[in-house]
């Protein structure tokens, strides 16, 4: 891969960088979830324990919610994981009552990213009332997407892309934030099932084109504002391995991307971007129960940036990513740690 050997090349020149950069984090703690509530003991958990903690405390400045906040009926694995009262993430009243939840419970901004279970799903064909897949993302957009998110600062210049409301641009602590919207189901492509397909793909490869417009945007906005660190936030686990081929390591994660078409302008983006970044960047995101923070490399195993898999998708014991960012540390930029009961991340994902 040509670009790995010039990532390899400029990693070591990044703890000198960071040194000398004006605007770094102090002690900036952000929480992080996803693929969740898919029971009623999670939901009982985001409106109590959780709610409780993350509105209790001062130095958790917002939260950012990754997608999948339900199951679409028959998504659940068995009885005892099915939402309470039926209700599923592809209606109008579920996504309501998670905004509410957010306002009334959290009571933080909440930034989020739509998930697969959100609208791409709800079209399947073991959904015992299918809706169009299309429809459920205008809902998404109109619930969640109208109106910045309640009490978000004037001073971190929150922004919505235009045409594209859910991504999203801001900063605080000298961090630059943004949100850029990736599902599984092949990022759209796959499960086209009640929509006219080509339109489908038609749409897909224009949230693509926006979403490498916006990563582009959130670095060049960055530098400008000589933001410590940069974090990027999606949904979908763009790193999974390939069933049909033998387990490699946590080198190979990179190319695993890069080999996936539906994924892969993300990651050949972002790592481009980072390699001209002058800080650490992490990519967030949900999806798969391989949860961890680890350091995505270059085919020669140096670090390029990280990536949280944050807790959610039936982990258990639950809990919510809390992370702590400090651009002034090379070797751990961002620590992670359990909202509930203080655990540390696994240093690599398993699947």
């Amino acid at each position: 891969m040509a670009s790995s050997a010039r990532i390899a090349a400029a990693v070591p020149a990044l703890a000198l960088l960071l040194l000398g950069s004006p605007a770094l984090a102090d002690g900036l703690r952000f929480a992080v979830y996803g693929d969740m509530p898919y029971s009623e003991s999670e939901q009982d958990f985001l409106a109590g324990e959780a709610a409780g903690r993350i509105a209790g405390d001062d130095g958790i400045a917002f939260v950012v919610a990754l997608g999948d906040l339900g199951r679409p009926e028959g998504f659940a694995r068995n009885a005892a994981t099915e939402v309470r009262g039926g209700t599923t993430s592809c209606t109008d009243e579920w996504q309501v009552a998670q905004r509410a939840l957010w306002r009334d419970g959290f009571r933080k901004p909440v930034f989020l990213t739509p998930g697969d279970n959100d609208w791409t799903d709800c079209d399947a064909e073991r959904v015992p009332h299918p809706v169009s897949e299309l429809a459920r993302l205008d809902a998404l957009r109109r619930i969640h997407f109208a109106v910045p998110p309640a009490s978000v600062d004037a001073k971190w210049h929150y922004r919505a892309q235009p045409g594209q409301p859910e991504n999203a641009l801001w900063s605080t602590g000298g961090v630059q934030f943004a949100t850029i919207h990736v599902v599984g189901t092949a990022n759209g492509r796959r499960g086209i099932e009640l929509d006219d397909r080509d339109l489908a793909l038609a749409l897909a490869d224009a949230r693509d084109a926006a979403n490498l417009a916006w990563i582009a945007e959130a670095f060049r906005t960055a530098r400008a504002g000589r933001a410590g660190a940069v974090v990027i936030a999606m949904q979908a686990d763009p790193f999974t391995p390939d069933r049909d081929k033998a387990p490699t390591g946590a080198e190979q994660r990179l190319t695993r991307c890069l080999e996936r078409p539906a994924f892969a302008p993300v990651c050949r983006e972002l790592a481009l971007q980072a390699l001209a970044y002058p800080g650490p960047v992490l990519l967030v995101h949900g999806d798969t129960t391989a949860a961890c923070l680890e350091a995505i490399t270059s085919a020669d195993g140096r670090p390029l940036f990280w990536r949280l898999n944050a807790w959610g998708d039936f982990t258990l014991p639950l809990d919510i990513a809390v992370v702590e960012v400090d651009p002034a540390n090379p070797h751990a930029p961002f620590r992670v740690s359990g909202l509930a009961g203080g655990r540390a991340m696994p240093e690599t994902c398993r699947y």
